[in-house]
């Protein structure tokens, strides 16, 4: 009885901290996602950069006393970004009446005895075009088609139609390559799609005029731009090329750039990644900012900060990106990675091509087509599904046994579960994670493809 009091004081103090918590979070959330007139360096590969502060690793010191964040300056950002989406919820979606395809596919599901399936006609449309067999209970049953979004779902994720950056090009691009020399080259960041951009283009689309010069297989998709699908758009423009591509005059390239949500994208950095190297932990990735434990137990992290006690230092955990032996590329951060990379292919004065990944899982036929068009290319008379459009996937079975754990799918099924919904995206991110996304994904970026900030 007596520890009443001490009980009711611990209960009063509990309270407190989560008040000021939310208070803390709230504040962060007004904020966005860059500062204006941040500082500039030039690179290892003389690029002048205003997100990179690294000419090179004796630069790391920069850190502190450069990258700061003050009281003021978050006014600053409020007063600039303040349009910045507070969400993903949404799009202004409206219901969209199944096309007679879907509603025969509907009916195929209903008579077969699966349920809720009204509302995942296009979901079903898709799962044809990648070659299943929605009749066979052995390729799709009720327990994955619970776990497949309705269309609604998709709507409010990512909008009623596909977003395509840079087609107002598409006829300089045709009109400056001749139809014979023309190709389709494949770009993006690691983790992007960029396989499954390239499949849908070979599948789907070829150049005729290519094909009557140089045979039937070459229908004039190359899995890569000459430079490296993974590299940056600015060494476009330098010796570096690609060891099969040397000969492909790089303006007769029309780019076809894969890009994705920033944060799902961080996740799978998190999960493979590739030639990304950068401080973190399973218990703390993708590690936008400093943790005490981080810099207590990771030895460049403790480098930077482990002797600075400034309250206001922003402790932005550094990103190498080791292309080859001779190239390695510094970014602040993963965040300052994603708006540098794509900042560079956004800002192109060339004829490109920016789609969203997503698009690509959910109007993969509407989105190949155009993008075929844009190159003056027409779709494959037959591609082995009666002319249809073909979807790619690497298996079609059913159920989890089939595709093994559902975190680890990365087949069509797989990913239209994962992404049709917003589950798992900020997986082990902190508060002052979330709060430096805000500030340093380039909020043009964000808006253009219409990405939004987990609340």
């Amino acid at each position: 009885m007596k520890r009443k009091p001490v009980i009711g004081a611990i209960a009063v103090l509990l309270v407190a901290v989560v008040v000021l918590e939310l208070t803390i979070i709230q504040q962060l959330s007004s904020q966005s996602s860059c500062v204006e007139g941040s500082s500039k360096s030039i690179n290892a590969e003389g690029h002048v950069s205003p997100h990179n502060l690294f000419g090179d690793s004796s630069n790391d010191g920069l850190l502190s006393t450069r990258l700061q964040y003050k009281g003021d300056t978050y006014k600053e950002v409020q007063k600039h970004h303040s349009n910045i989406p507070q969400s993903k919820a949404n799009h202004d979606a409206t219901p969209i009446a199944p096309t007679e395809e879907q509603q025969k596919l509907i009916k195929v599901a209903k008579n077969r005895g699966l349920q809720n399936v009204d509302d995942k006609g296009p979901i079903l449309e898709i799962l044809t075009q990648s070659g299943m067999n929605i009749e066979d209970q052995n390729e799709l049953d009720q327990v994955t088609l619970d776990q497949l979004p309705t269309w609604t779902q998709i709507q409010n994720l990512y909008g009623s139609k596909p977003i395509i950056y840079g087609l107002e090009k598409c006829e300089t691009f045709r009109n400056a390559v001749e139809p014979t020399t023309r190709f389709f080259g494949i770009a993006g960041t690691f983790n992007t799609g960029t396989n499954l951009v390239a499949d849908l283009l070979k599948f789907n689309c070829q150049i005729t005029e290519r094909m009557e010069v140089y045979g039937e297989k070459s229908k004039g998709v190359r899995w890569q731009v000459p430079w490296g699908k993974h590299m940056m758009a600015r060494y476009r423009e330098s010796d570096h090329t690609t060891a099969t591509d040397k000969d492909v005059p790089k303006e007769h390239i029309l780019p076809v750039i894969s890009i994705r949500d920033p944060f799902s994208w961080m996740q799978s950095m998190c999960r493979h990644t590739y030639a990304a190297h950068w401080p973190h932990s399973k218990n703390h990735c993708p590690d936008l900012i400093a943790t005490e434990a981080d810099i207590s137990t990771m030895p460049k992290l403790n480098m930077l900060y482990g002797r600075n006690e400034e309250e206001d230092l922003e402790k932005l955990v550094p990103v190498d990106i080791k292309y080859n032996k001779e190239l390695t590329v510094h970014h602040l951060s993963l965040a300052h990675y994603y708006s540098e990379w794509y900042n560079d292919y956004l800002k192109a004065d060339y004829p490109r091509i920016m789609l969203r990944f997503e698009d690509m899982l959910f109007y993969g036929e509407e989105v190949t087509r155009t993008v075929c068009k844009c190159g003056g290319g027409v779709p494959v008379p037959d591609n082995g599904r009666s002319g249809r459009f073909a979807h790619i996937s690497e298996s079609a079975k059913k159920g989890a046994s089939a595709h093994g754990a559902q975190s680890q799918r990365t087949n069509l099924v797989g990913a239209l579960i994962r992404y049709g919904s917003l589950a798992n995206q900020t997986d082990s991110m902190t508060v002052d994670d979330l709060a430096a996304a805000r500030r340093h994904l380039d909020p043009k970026l964000m808006e253009t493809f219409r990405y939004r900030h987990p609340i």
